[in-house]
């Protein structure tokens, strides 16, 4: 199980990177269903405001789809750059003076899954996010995938 990190996004080249693991009680189809349905972030994720869907659809991430979000106030315009249904997540995100990737890895079975999750930036804002709080973004991370375990884990509609 590993990160697709595109040029210029490996842990080595990026101003700023996190990576997270977890195991999740819910099957992969579950853990991807949450993570794929943008268009309930803002109930489901601490720190992401704003998300919009700027094409017609369902509100729910597929490959190429573009989107808005603000996560802890930065603002990104995204595109999905991976996606394998049950399996793989990835967009790459730009703000100003930033360009980000984050990528979602799934693997398991109908009793769990086992999540990595990525995250890497570049640029001048993500260099001044860093300075002055070098785990802010380990901290960011960490809380979406336990934000994500609570939904995968909790009542089902």
């Amino acid at each position: 199980m590993s990160i697709c990190w595109p040029p210029g996004f490996s842990p080595e080249c990026s101003d700023v990177w996190a990576r997270s693991e977890l195991v999740i009680e819910a099957a992969p189809a579950v853990v991807f269903s949450d993570l794929a349905a943008v268009s309930r972030w803002e109930s489901m994720f601490s720190g992401i405001r704003e998300v919009r869907l700027p094409d017609a659809g369902r509100g729910c991430l597929e490959p190429d789809r573009a989107f808005d979000f603000e996560i802890d106030g930065l603002r990104l315009s995204a595109q999905v750059t991976e996606f394998a249904v049950g399996r793989r997540l990835a967009w790459s995100g730009q703000g100003i003076d930033i360009s980000t990737y984050h990528a979602w890895v799934i693997s398991g079975g109908r009793r769990g899954s086992t999540v990595l999750a990525g995250f890497a930036a570049r640029g001048a804002a993500a260099i001044a996010l860093r300075e002055p709080d070098p785990d802010a973004a380990q901290r960011t991370l960490d809380r979406w995938a336990a934000d994500l375990k609570a939904a995968a884990e909790g009542p089902r509609c």
